[in-house]
């Protein structure tokens, strides 16, 4: 016989940043929540170079935001979280030349900064289940209800969040390849903790070292960073971790660990509302496609989202609503980001090429703006 089938009001996928603050806000709602990570350990391992912005970066880049008293508060973070402040970051450009811009955010460890969230949302009242990994979802006709078959037991849900990450696991058991529903343009990549040293500022490298793609080193504290390259599939001959041991050799840094994953480059998807389902961060592909930046998104959006399900509920509200709020938010920044990266796959061809585009766009009108998502002052 089948196992019987758990209902809960709110189901989310994942107990990355968007998962978990989607559930925090929900459960200070009063409604019941339940997260399902596969993951045995939330936040392990981490996939992304671990900068984590502070609210003032926040507010900087998106809109609507300066009077929202909850995300204020959940943006911040305690200082046992933040390993190494990162007040600057410099570009680098294929010939070693560098600019450099003030940035408002630090570093950090995923492990410790996911666990963080996902604790605060089960101390608001979210349940938490790890290594549960989603399946397959099956539709009852009798109910009208799909069934989440999990490793760990079935489930039906009123309201179910994808917030599985880049690979939307929830759209690709309902859509398949549909990009409607499904981020595109997924970017590898792979970073190492390194130690050795290091530079105080958060650095990235364009050209030849990462073709259509980027690298970076975030610091992390004395004598260790975040490295890693991200590079557009198919742009690199052979395997991308044995590029990065070179890079990593080249600056004398010695790798403790490896990690990797993927990153949406497409934008946001065309839907991110079907039916009772919502996505929300990296599975709703809200990442900057010219710098790779995920977690303010991820956390806006989840918010968001639960926001637009007690509105439903209590207000009769229609949770398409979620998704204007987000596009009103979001939406500029992350249509400048993409058009930045469109320009940088069109015409970034060889590090001569790349260097002579980057030097005339120039740091202030040009390469700042498109690392902030806003359109460079030389494209019309």
């Amino acid at each position: 016989m089948p196992t019987p089938v758990e209902h809960r009001q709110v189901i989310v996928i994942g107990a990355g940043p968007a998962g978990s603050a989607c559930a925090q806000r929900l459960a200070e709602s009063g409604l019941d929540v339940l997260i399902l990570e596969r993951r045995t350990i939330v936040g392990n391992p981490a996939q992304c170079g671990e900068c984590i912005p502070h609210w003032g970066e926040v507010v900087g880049t998106f809109k609507h935001l300066d009077d929202h008293s909850w995300l204020k508060t959940y943006f911040e973070f305690p200082q046992r979280l933040q390993l190494h402040r990162l007040d600057n970051m410099r570009v680098f450009l294929p010939s070693g030349k560098s600019y450099e811009f003030e940035l408002d955010a630090f570093a950090g460890h995923r492990l410790q900064f996911d666990g963080y969230l996902a604790d605060k949302a089960v101390q608001a009242g979210a349940e938490l289940r790890v290594n549960t990994a989603l399946k397959r979802i099956q539709h009852q006709s009798k109910t009208g209800r799909d069934v989440l078959v999990t490793s760990d037991g079935r489930f039906s849900c009123d309201f179910l969040i994808d917030a599985s990450g880049s690979l939307a696991h929830v759209g690709r058991l309902r859509h398949g390849q549909d990009p409607v529903y499904r981020p595109e343009d997924q970017v590898p990549t792979t970073y190492a903790q390194v130690r050795g040293k290091v530079p105080e500022t958060f650095d990235v490298f364009l050209g030849s070292v990462a073709p259509n793609g980027y690298a970076w080193i975030i610091p992390k504290g004395p004598d260790t960073a975040n490295v890693g390259l991200g590079v557009r599939a198919g742009m690199l001959k052979g395997n991308v971790k044995e590029h990065l041991i070179k890079f990593c050799d080249d600056l004398n840094l010695e790798i403790l660990s490896f990690g990797g994953g993927w990153i949406p480059m497409g934008g946001p998807v065309k839907r991110m509302v079907d039916g009772t389902t919502l996505a929300v961060g990296d599975a709703a592909g809200l990442v900057m496609p010219s710098n790779g930046g995920g977690i303010s998104q991820a956390i806006i959006s989840g918010c968001f989202a639960a926001e637009a399900i007690v509105n439903h509920l209590e207000l009769g509200s229609p949770l398409s609503d979620y998704e204007a709020k987000v596009r009103a938010s979001l939406g500029k920044a992350l249509k400048n980001s993409l058009r930045t990266k469109n320009m940088g796959y069109a015409f970034f061809r060889g590090d001569f090429i790349t260097e002579t585009i980057l030097r005339i766009l120039g740091p202030i009108g040009g390469i700042k703006r498109a690392m902030e998502c806003d359109r460079p002052l030389w494209i019309l």
